[in-house]
């Protein structure tokens, strides 16, 4: 589990409890890495510590999402928004979570993760053996996420749905979808203006950021990151996320004020290893106007396969 205070972020008051919705390998760990929360319950975290660091041992599964309710209680009882990170593709678990909302006089948000089948094999077969779901599984737990449709979910007692986009990655770059580096201070300032709502600004950004909900673009980051951090974009990070075994991608993420909705994905290169991924991408953040979060707010989800997420804010401009 983990636990991650988000300081001078904006958060919906009652604080929800967001409840992923997906079967496995639809993305929901690594949009926990990012994703706006006070805390996140994972269940494969849960299990490895458990059984002594089997993530996949399903034995321990009972004792595992009894933890993970106590938890929530403890998290709700606090005052906390929680992101609840299992599949939860069962109308039964389901009940439990928002009995637990309820409880608590929370809201209950249901986020969908609508990855289609051939995707969710492809990325189940690539994981570690003790992180692989039998293909059985994995096709019944599809099959129940798209039983569970917006109308379900809201007859269900979900206060909101929403769905979550595939998360981008490096597998999704492309040189084809390169901005050219005259065109991004347009860009910046479209993204500044879609962070503060303007719903122009929103329908703007696809002449700058073609399918920017699920792309990581190229560009000249270095350029990118001095002229974001100079318009003052909010709700930005900067993503590790481990590719395969020998190679670790980096990005630039920002994201709309209310940390509701992605805007853009910078792709801040590929590294042979973890640390030179951190430190070159923090090295360029830092010399280009941001300030990183103090290092307790990092996130490292390894039940995600290996993602690291920084929070990283403009620096003040004096004068």
């Amino acid at each position: 589990m983990n636990d991650t205070t988000q300081n001078n972020r904006p958060q919906p008051d009652p604080r929800p409890l967001f409840v992923a919705v997906g079967p496995a390998g639809s993305g929901k760990s690594t949009a926990a890495a990012w994703f706006p929360v006070d805390a996140v319950v994972c269940l494969d975290e849960l299990r490895r510590e458990i059984s002594g660091g089997d993530p996949g041992d399903q034995s321990v599964t009972p004792a595992a999402v009894a933890r993970q309710n106590s938890l929530l209680d403890e998290h709700l009882a606090a005052g906390r928004s929680v992101f609840v990170d299992s599949t939860n593709v069962e109308p039964r678990v389901r009940a439990g979570l928002l009995e637990l909302a309820r409880r608590h006089g929370r809201p209950a948000f249901a986020l969908r993760f609508p990855v289609d089948l051939d995707t969710c094999l492809t990325r189940n077969a690539l994981r570690s053996a003790d992180r692989r779901v039998p293909e059985a599984t994995l096709r019944w737990q599809h099959g129940l996420a798209q039983e569970a449709t917006p109308e379900a979910l809201l007859r269900e007692g979900f206060t909101e749905v929403h769905d979550l986009p595939p998360t981008p990655t490096a597998a999704t770059m492309s040189m084809d979808d390169a901005l050219a580096p005259e065109r991004i201070a347009d860009a910046v300032a479209v993204l500044r203006k879609a962070q503060e709502g303007d719903q122009e600004a929103h329908e703007d950004l696809g002449n700058y950021f073609p399918g920017y909900e699920s792309l990581v673009m190229q560009t000249d980051h270095l350029r990118y990151l001095e002229l974001a951090a100079r318009a003052g974009l909010e709700a930005t990070h900067l993503l590790i996320l481990h590719i395969d075994s020998d190679t670790w991608g980096a990005s630039v993420d920002t994201y709309t004020s209310d940390l509701g909705r992605p805007l853009a994905s910078v792709a801040l290169g590929d590294y042979a290893s973890r640390t030179e991924a951190v430190r070159e991408t923090v090295r360029a953040a830092t010399s280009n106007g941001w300030m990183l979060a103090p290092e307790h707010e990092w996130a490292d989800f390894d039940c995600g396969g290996g993602e690291i997420h920084i929070p990283i804010y403009p620096r003040p401009v004096s004068g």
